[in-house]
C-alpha cells in the first residue's frame, strides 16, 4: 500500500515515502522548484504542485529518471 508523505502538498503529484529511497535526483537534478528532501524521514516530497508548463515537464522528468518509481502522478 503507497504512502503519501505528509508534508506533499495537495495535488495529483505526490511521492511515496515507502518507496523513495532519498537517491536526491528528483530534488536535485530534475525538479527542485517542486521536491524536497526530509531529513526527518529521510525520504522526498513535492512540496509544491507544478505551476507551469516546464514545472509539469520537470516533474514529469523526474518520474521517468526515479529508480524504484516513488513519484506518483493521479
Amino acid at each position: 500500500m503507497s504512502k503519501r508523505h505528509p508534508l506533499n502538498a495537495e495535488g495529483k503529484f505526490w511521492i511515496d515515502q515507502d518507496v523513495c529511497l532519498a537517491c536526491s535526483t528528483c530534488f536535485d537534478v530534475d525538479a527542485p522548484q517542486n521536491i524536497k528532501y526530509d531529513i526527518e524521514t529521510n525520504t522526498s516530497f513535492v512540496f509544491k504542485q507544478p505551476e507551469n508548463d516546464e514545472e509539469l515537464g520537470n516533474l514529469r522528468m523526474a518520474i521517468d529518471a526515479c529508480c524504484v518509481e516513488a513519484i506518483i502522478e493521479d
